[in-house]
């Protein structure tokens, strides 16, 4: 299989009928998250291999082993321990039919089989962990630097923006400021030196509060106040205040850790980790890494002949996307699935939430370098620690430079890639309301230059990738600790900066129940590393060799620089490449 550009394709009648026969077989859907665009049906050639579904089988079978040492007698281990031989069983003698059918058997029967009840303290969760390790965040999530290291580190690094003043909604005092930042710094001097940050979290105001499994959940929309201290050895953020809800008022108090009591502080804390939690998993995870990509994976398959380069440079990235996104709605999003029971807001209102996030994504302004410029986090003078940033920025460049090279090959000139049809064609589909329903693709609906074609091949290849490996794994070594990063709070935001008991605290929190299924869902999710970036099929043309060693020698040398920058700042190891899949396939 020769690649070329279709305009220099002798077969080109073969090239038509191959398109027309992947269009029939890839088809849009727009009804399972309406307005979005879907592919209608999965065929067989995206459902995952057998190594994947094994890789999938084996966390089942920890989570299993993990909810049945438990505080279970004797007799109901061993009625359980059938179901534990014949998956592992299964795992030494695969099937992948079967497989698949006990996977699902088994994370349905996990709801039986959960430690039950209120904590009376945060040792009741540390227990839920019997067969699983205790994550180290268990140790640490209290602490004000690990809470403000979670907005520049943490499962969704993508909301903070630096501000040059405050607006009305969060009045924070000078006063205010300066008991926690120092006498000699100024809310006027941080905002004018690029020091002064924001996570916002409006899009939940006036949201609908789920209550299913069992009980009313409570998500609010809180605003909280990070600097970068004027000097100092470390100049990471630190968190200055916090309001619970949009709006000022005599019961959402400006809490800072200087005038509150400690639990009341531990709340406020908790109520935006949870509003950074659903906006994870809705917006960042499943929006902007599952769904945005969804789209380019049926484009690709009915625009790009097999032959074109583009398309084989891109395939391997989507390997297992149209089935885990399936899976996705027909499961995880659906009424009374996964997301319902542990996430705060109704299943409604986290599928609108999801959607509007799509719609809201222009592909443009997603270019890494230009999302961080956007939201005034690029330049490392002004905030010097940003983990997230600086090693994502390293994978950017590099596969910046993979997917130039590997381009140059076959395209020539500008001139090449304007005559390019299927090309062409590839962004008209994905701009159409009849297509991927895509915004700000191409440069006025087309693609004009071999630049663009870079750092749009860049953008897809980042976000399959390294951007959802930075949301993804998160999700096992973080958020399977539900007081870190509680999915849903169970009680109101405190009304006062003072006179929270450890009992207030722990009312906040999920009961043991859902403390252990989120234990489960975001272990299993956050725990399958299948395929690495760089690993590719065979290219059958030896032109990509050199390049492809390049990008691969690359990644060896990120490895270890992030490696190198771990020995000086608190672990980030999310973006190691060597723990960064190809594609979304979980």
């Amino acid at each position: 299989m020769t690649p070329l550009l279709p305009q220099n394709d002798p077969g080109i009648e073969d090239r038509k009928n191959e398109l027309a026969r992947e269009q029939a077989k890839y088809s849009y859907n727009y009804s399972y998250l309406p307005p979005l665009a879907m592919a209608a049906e999965v065929p067989f050639d995206d459902y995952p291999t057998l190594d994947w579904f094994l890789l999938v089988a084996r966390r089942a079978l920890d989570v299993l082993i993990n909810t049945l040492e438990g505080d279970f007698g004797k007799q109901e281990t061993q009625q359980h321990h059938g179901r534990l031989v014949e998956l592992e069983e299964l795992i030494e003698h695969p099937n992948a039919a079967s497989i698949e059918k006990t996977i699902r058997a088994i994370i349905s029967s996990f709801e039986a089989h959960v430690t039950s009840g209120a904590p009376s303290s945060l040792e009741d969760y540390n227990k839920l962990f019997r067969f699983i390790v205790l994550p180290s965040i268990s140790q640490t999530f209290q602490e004000d630097a690990v809470f403000a290291g979670m907005r520049v580190a943490g499962p969704n690094p993508l909301v903070i923006e630096r501000l040059s003043k405050l607006d009305d909604r969060f009045p924070v005092t000078d006063a205010q400021y300066q008991e926690v930042m120092g006498s000699q710094d100024s809310l006027a001097a941080a905002g004018q030196e690029g020091r002064l940050y924001l996570a916002d979290y409006a899009a939940f105001d006036g949201v609908l509060n789920g209550s299913f499994p069992s009980a009313q959940k409570y998500l609010a929309a809180p605003l909280a106040l990070f600097a970068v201290p004027q000097s100092g050895a470390w100049r990471g953020l630190a968190p200055v205040a916090i309001q619970c809800a949009q709006r000022p008022g005599p019961h959402n108090p400006i809490i800072t850790p200087s005038n509150s009591d400690v639990y009341n502080w531990l709340m406020a804390k908790s109520i935006v980790q949870t509003a950074d939690g659903n906006f994870h998993e809705a917006v960042s995870h499943l929006g902007r890494t599952h769904l945005v990509t969804e789209p380019f994976v049926i484009a690709t398959e009915r625009q790009l002949a097999s032959t074109h380069p583009v398309g084989i440079l891109l395939r391997p990235h989507f390997e297992g996307t149209l089935f885990i996104n399936n899976a996705a709605q027909e499961f995880l999003i659906a009424s009374q699935g996964g997301v319902d029971a542990l996430l705060a807001a109704t299943i409604d209102a986290d599928r609108v939430y999801a959607a509007k996030s799509v719609q809201g994504y222009v592909f443009n302004d997603a270019m890494l370098p230009t999302a961080l410029k956007l939201r005034g986090v690029d330049d490392p003078t002004q905030l010097p620690v940003y983990p997230y940033r600086d090693d994502a920025l390293l994978i950017w460049n590099a596969i910046h430079k993979w997917a130039s090279d590997y381009l140059a090959i076959y395209y020539r000139t500008d001139a090449d890639v304007q005559a390019d049809f299927e090309l062409q064609n590839w962004v008209a589909e994905l701009l159409s309301h009849d297509g991927g329903r895509m915004q700000g693709v191409g440069q006025d609906g087309r693609v004009q230059t071999r630049d663009y074609l870079a750092d749009a091949v860049t953008l897809i290849i980042f976000t399959a990738s390294a951007q959802h490996a930075a949301v993804n794994y998160p999700q096992s070594f973080i958020m399977s600790y539900a007081p870190a990063m509680p999915l849903a709070g169970y009680a109101p935001a405190p009304s006062s900066a003072r006179g929270a008991t450890l009992a207030d605290y722990l009312s906040l929190l999920p009961s043991l129940d859902q403390a252990q299924k989120q234990l489960n869902v975001t272990y299993i999710l956050g725990s399958v590393y299948y395929t690495r970036l760089g690993d590719y099929p065979t290219f059958t043309d030896g032109r990509v060799q050199a390049p492809l060693q390049a990008f691969q020698k690359a990644l060896q040398q990120i490895e270890e620089m992030i490696n190198q920058r771990n020995q000086e700042r608190p672990p980030y190891e999310f973006l190691l490449p060597s723990k960064i899949p190809q594609s979304i396939n979980i």
